[in-house]
């Protein structure tokens, strides 16, 4: 434990960045952008940020603005203004969401006040969705379950439908943006789900192994392509961060997937995001899977695939999205990982953006949503393999991607 110890330790001095900004990007630069992509408005970072004094100190901040946007949502519900009462539910939810992700510590009675919250606003967000949101969940191993947000797109008939991975920092009810999805105005589903180790699946301890992950999705393809608004043969995958990683590990198993993007890149060795980047992200992907000695989720870390041996599994078109800063996961990195790619791929990657890629996210996630509309309905050649390099100044729409 003596590693852990010491890089636990090494908190100060992120307290102290924080104590020199007003806001996140200080610790994990371009969050801010990515925030607001997500539904989150700029009062409510303020109001958070304007409390915040140290890391410890953000799941209470977080805490009490849900619980004051959750206020406005009962007098906009109780006076009718259904629209606003939803949108208010929405912040809420995000906020509660923020609260209980940063403790992660299981039976913790703050956690699980604020996931309860969390869950609270949200299924008041699905009650006034006139039907386009559904939660529901599937049991995949051992009477553990996963749980999932049905985001149905507009009119009648089968439609190409996507499978949303969270990263390791979200929860099913982060993305999409009910009230601006760019998946649902193209005519795609989109199905988020807490996978094992993420949101309601911690809560009931239902923790991340070696495989599980796939085991999970493959169950929620099962219900998806049992709907008669999904086409069975339209499933894409998306991934974000850490999810970026699951979807090639569901993609090599379940070959009903057709088409896989990850973006915010986290496709190389785990050296860098769990012994390099902030202690953070190691103390929460412990908690994710189970562990509380460092020393056993450093063995259960070297039982896990190596992205490489799995990427060559994967013949179905990939899209990765990334930044050439990013702090998590090096070109190097990317350019490893495509050479393992058995079938047709594609790289955008970004000139000065980080990891979270909030610096672009307003162009990247529309840019997605094409990219998937487009491959499911007409895939991509075997021999498909484009790589563009997006300059600072410039946007995606300046090249011939896609």
């Amino acid at each position: 434990m003596a590693n852990q110890n010491l890089r636990a330790e090494q908190g100060w001095i992120f307290d102290n960045f924080l104590m020199l900004s007003d806001n996140e990007d200080v610790l994990h630069p371009g969050i801010m952008g990515t925030r607001l992509d997500r539904g989150f408005k700029l009062e409510d970072l303020n109001a958070v940020y304007s409390k915040v004094t140290g890391r410890r100190s953000f799941p209470k901040a977080w805490a009490k603005r849900a619980m004051a946007l959750e206020k406005l949502a009962d007098q906009a519900k109780a006076a009718d203004r259904l629209v606003s009462a939803g949108q208010f539910f929405h912040r809420a939810a995000l906020c509660f969401g923020r609260a209980q992700h940063l403790t992660p510590v299981h039976k913790d009675p703050n956690k699980e006040a604020w996931y309860q919250g969390l869950r609270r606003c949200y299924d008041q967000v699905v009650s006034l969705s006139d039907g386009v949101l559904e939660k529901n969940s599937v049991e995949f191993a051992n009477g553990k379950s996963t749980y999932f947000i049905f985001h149905k797109a507009p009119g009648d008939g089968p439609k190409p439908t996507v499978l949303y991975l969270p990263g390791m920092d979200q929860v099913k009810e982060d993305y999409p943006n009910p009230f601006s999805n760019e998946f649902s105005k193209r005519g795609l589903n989109i199905c988020s789900m807490d996978g094992p180790g993420q949101g309601e699946c911690n809560i009931n301890a239902v923790w991340q192994d070696a495989n599980n992950y796939a085991l999970a999705s493959e169950k929620v393809i099962d219900w998806l392509i049992s709907r008669n608004d999904v086409d069975a043969d339209k499933i894409g995958v998306f991934g974000t961060s850490m999810g970026s990683r699951w979807g090639i590990q569901v993609a090599a198993h379940d070959h009903r997937v057709k088409t896989v993007v990850g973006q915010m890149a986290n496709v190389g060795t785990f050296d860098i995001i769990f012994e390099q980047a902030q202690p953070n992200f190691k103390r929460i992907f412990m908690y994710m899977a189970g562990y509380t000695e460092e020393n056993e989720f450093d063995q259960f870390v070297e039982r896990l695939d190596l992205l490489p041996d799995l990427a060559k599994k994967v013949k179905v078109p990939h899209l990765l999205v990334a930044g050439d800063m990013d702090e998590l996961c090096t070109p190097k990195d990317i350019e490893i990982f495509r050479t393992s790619l058995a079938g047709p791929s594609e790289l955008w990657l970004y000139e000065g953006v980080f990891h979270p890629m909030g610096e672009v996210a307003a162009e990247i996630y529309p840019s997605i949503a094409d990219w998937l509309l487009e491959t499911l309905n007409h895939g991509r050649a075997s021999d498909y393999r484009k790589q563009i390099y997006v300059e600072e100044g410039t946007t995606l729409a300046d090249y011939d991607h896609g």
